[in-house]
């Protein structure tokens, strides 16, 4: 059965896509992936049924499944942004919504192709070699005393038969020589080629890991190029754990910010992502501190706090681990224990360019503690540091103003309002923390309503 649809022929049989007569080039795997969605159009196919018909069931990375499917939309001369004949519905699946026709497979052999006839051609391989024809056969008649011109002789008939099967036969046995020859030098070609292509894409995702590695996510555009030049190295080189872990921070770090447009999705990417570079090297330091990130951004705040010290103890001087130790006890409303752990931190790496990120956690104990002066110390530090995170200079706008220092306070509150236009009091607040910590929000919250940000 073919599936026409657009300008395009699907042949489950010969596993082949053609548009019009041209040969669409399509791997295994993108090609299942169309025929999988082609037979189920009528429905929505989701992501857990596409990663179990096509792989298996085996363990796919998010990125991994994109790219496929981003393979099948370029085959067909579709897009993401289009969505023409695959549409992608967020947090269901995707389906085939292009009109498809059925037809009937054709049986003929492709034009072209080796013809086929009821009788074959003989040729002596005496004449092949050059030699003189064969004697007259004895007893045959003479017309006055000459032989029989030799078109007329008739040769033994075992002759052409014994002449008509060597020929064939050798010339099968050369062919089975070249074919094989052939396919010998072809698979070392394509072999070389792939490896080739291998090595080209693993030196261009670690060009590319380490362009990102200097992106200090402090901004929605930061986050957007971390996260774009990270999605690219796992697509080149799904086996670059380093990549994979460092994607995961990107997008809990787009969740933990607000910068993420689906939350639950993005999660489950990004737990993916985590899965595969955690089978690939579980033992680094990269690794298990993307394991210690994802799970503040799943409110598993206590789990944070056990896999971020287990992960301390073999590598004491990542400041990474004590910052997020920090942030899920202050989470819990664990303000002296936050403070011991960004403090350590801030010794470990006094230099770091994350240094904002823990001063923001402390300056926002000290807001929440009354102790208006150090907090707006360390927030306009902060602020200074990271100026397009946001949070910092909310923080500031209430410090100020708690302190009575009005002017001061709105100026911070514009620059925050500038990143955050649609920000209110009941909608402010970084992840959603435990009822411990949003008592002591309340302080920060008075002291914003007294800067200006509206209910």
């Amino acid at each position: 059965m073919l599936y026409v649809f657009d300008k395009y022929a699907l042949d489950p049989g010969r596993r082949e896509l053609r548009c019009g007569a041209t040969l669409v080039a399509m791997e295994p795997q993108a090609f299942d992936l169309l025929l999988h969605l082609v037979r189920h159009r009528e429905q929505v196919v989701s992501r857990d049924e596409l990663i179990e018909q096509i792989w298996g069931g085996r363990i796919v990375s998010e990125s991994a499944l994109s790219t496929r499917i981003n393979a099948v939309r370029s085959a067909i001369g579709d897009s993401g942004s289009e969505q023409r004949l695959i549409k992608t519905l967020p947090r269901k699946g995707v389906r085939f919504v292009g009109q498809v026709r059925e037809e009937r497979a054709s049986t003929e052999p492709p034009a072209g192709g080796p013809r086929q006839h009821g009788t074959s051609e003989s040729v002596d391989m005496h004449e092949v070699d050059g030699a003189s024809p064969a004697s007259p056969v004895p007893a045959a008649a003479t017309i006055d005393g000459h032989w029989p011109a030799p078109a007329r002789v008739v040769p033994k008939p075992v002759e052409p038969r014994r002449s008509a099967v060597r020929r064939p036969a050798l010339a099968a046995v050369a062919a089975i020589g070249l074919s094989g020859f052939a396919a010998l030098t072809w698979n070392h070609l394509v072999r070389s080629a792939h490896s080739e292509r291998t090595r080209a894409n693993v030196e261009t995702a670690a060009k590319l890991n380490h362009i990102s590695e200097q992106i200090n996510m402090v901004s929605r555009e930061d986050y957007e190029a971390a996260r774009a030049l990270e999605q690219w190295a796992v697509d080149l080189d799904p086996h670059n754990a380093a990549a994979l872990a460092r994607l995961t921070f990107a997008i809990v770090t787009g969740v933990l910010n607000h910068w993420s447009g689906d939350v639950i999705g993005d999660l489950h990417a990004a737990d993916l992502s985590l899965q595969d570079a955690v089978r690939l090297a579980p033992d680094s330091m990269i690794v298990r501190g993307a394991q210690c990130h994802i799970l503040r951004a799943m409110r598993q705040f206590e789990a944070g706090i056990r896999s971020c010290s287990e992960a301390a103890r073999s590598f004491p001087n990542y400041p990474f681990l004590h910052k997020e130790i920090g942030y899920n006890r202050l989470m819990l409303g664990q303000l002296d224990e936050a403070m011991a752990e960004f403090l350590e931190a801030d010794r470990i790496s006094p230099e770091s360019r994350m240094r904002w990120s823990w001063n923001q956690g402390i300056g926002l104990i000290y807001l929440m503690q009354g102790q208006d002066q150090k907090a707006i110390d360390l927030l306009s530090r902060a602020a200074l540091e990271a100026p397009n995170a946001g949070h910092p200079a909310a923080y500031l706008a209430s410090a100020y103003a708690l302190a009575g220092r009005e002017q001061e306070a709105r100026e911070a509150l514009d620059h925050y309002m500038k990143l955050w236009p649609n920000t209110a009091l009941n909608n402010f607040g970084p992840m959603v923390g435990t009822a411990a910590f949003n008592s002591k929000m309340e302080r920060v919250l008075a002291g914003l309503r007294l800067a200006g940000l509206p209910e």
